[in-house]
């Protein structure tokens, strides 16, 4: 559940309240799938008193911080453990993949007489995982209380802290090696994913007297909640446009009248350069796997470009997904623009509470 869409679409004490809320569940820790279930109705009962002019304060009152504690105080230590339990779990699924990889396709080596993994990645991405999660914790209540950081910001900055820590842990690792027993790492990795499974079925089962949850009884992640558009995405786009018009207008290159066509040009501009990227992708798959095919043998190569495959497609789906929301956001705002019955600056200027010339 995307938290930064659902505080776009507040103003004023209800982006306040719905923001302290937010910081909340940061400095506690909340596991997402309580966190989100509680936000989600918190989103729902500021987004109705919003609608209907309610002040803020009928719902949250005047402490938004003494609020939080009532609100979120049926959080239990069990709710704390399955997710300590589900935070790790993607961690053991990856380590299960890589020691099958390494079982299957790695030399026979004693005392397993099957496999044994070069565990130096995993021990530096382990350690270097560690400090940052332990040092987030510790700084995040003292940060989010003490200085004006937003949510949102705080969650950028933990990425960018993240990825430099991969950075390290990759600068660390590379040529030392750490030859440890694969089976390990595969039963290990194993066990911990059945368990924290049964863990949580377990607990499920306690609360609702099934193990497996309806939907019926998930409202939180419907369409509704994933489809929300970005308002302050979109004011971003809407501020770009106006500024872009106004200096076309300047040096005599638009009128308003013609501006969507300068538009059309740029969204024109965008699906080519996705093309692109997808084009570059796809040749680094082919030329690394032909590389690959020239030096190893038919399971390495087969392996080599499964994962490259699978790198290739989070990468794009990292940066095609921000776009493809940011394109859905700009054909509602031209969408939006043809039923006003406006140009298209004098409709941005509209939206943005400004006063245009262009009419």
């Amino acid at each position: 559940m995307n938290l930064e869409k659902m505080k776009s679409q507040f103003t004023g004490a209800y982006r306040e309240a719905f923001d302290g809320a937010y910081k909340y569940i940061l400095t506690n820790g909340f596991p997402a799938e309580y966190s989100d279930e509680k936000m989600a109705e918190l989103y729902d009962l500021l987004l109705t008193a919003q609608e209907e002019g309610k002040p803020a304060e009928k719902i949250v009152g005047a402490d938004i911080e003494a609020f939080c504690k009532e609100y979120f105080s049926d959080f239990t230590p069990e709710n704390r453990f399955v997710g300590a339990l589900g935070s790790l779990f993607a961690v053991a699924c990856v380590v299960l993949v890589f020691s099958l990889i390494d079982w299957r396709a790695g030399e026979p080596v004693e005392p397993f007489r099957q496999f044994r993994l070069d565990a130096s990645p995993i021990v530096f991405g382990l350690l270097c995982g560690a400090l940052v999660s332990v040092g987030f914790r510790a700084l995040q209540p003292v940060m989010l209380k003490t200085k004006k950081i937003s949510a949102g910001a705080w969650a950028v900055i933990y990425c960018v802290v993240l990825v430099l820590a991969i950075a390290v842990c990759t600068w660390l690792s590379h040529g030392r090696h750490i030859s440890l027993p694969g089976a390990p790492f595969l039963i290990g990795a194993a066990v911990y994913i059945v368990g924290s499974l049964a863990v949580k079925a377990v607990v499920q089962y306690r609360k609702t007297g099934r193990i497996f949850k309806k939907n019926a009884e998930n409202p939180y992640k419907d369409s509704y909640y994933k489809t929300l558009e970005d308002k302050d995405i979109r004011r971003i786009i809407e501020k770009q446009w106006l500024k872009r018009y106004r200096k076309l207008e300047q040096r005599g290159k638009t009128t308003p009248e013609t501006f969507r066509g300068e538009i059309d040009k740029l969204e024109k501009q965008n699906r080519i350069g996705q093309w692109v990227t997808d084009g570059i992708a796809a040749v680094v798959v082919v030329a690394a796997t032909v590389h690959t095919a020239t030096e190893s043998t038919v399971i390495d190569t087969i392996i080599f470009f499964c994962l490259v495959c699978l790198v290739e497609y989070f990468i794009l789906r990292l940066f095609h997904k921000a776009d493809k929301e940011n394109a859905v956001t700009r054909r509602h705002i031209l969408a939006d623009c043809e039923a006003s019955g406006m140009n298209l600056p004098a409709f941005l200027a509209q939206e943005l509470g400004e006063q245009s010339a262009a009419r």
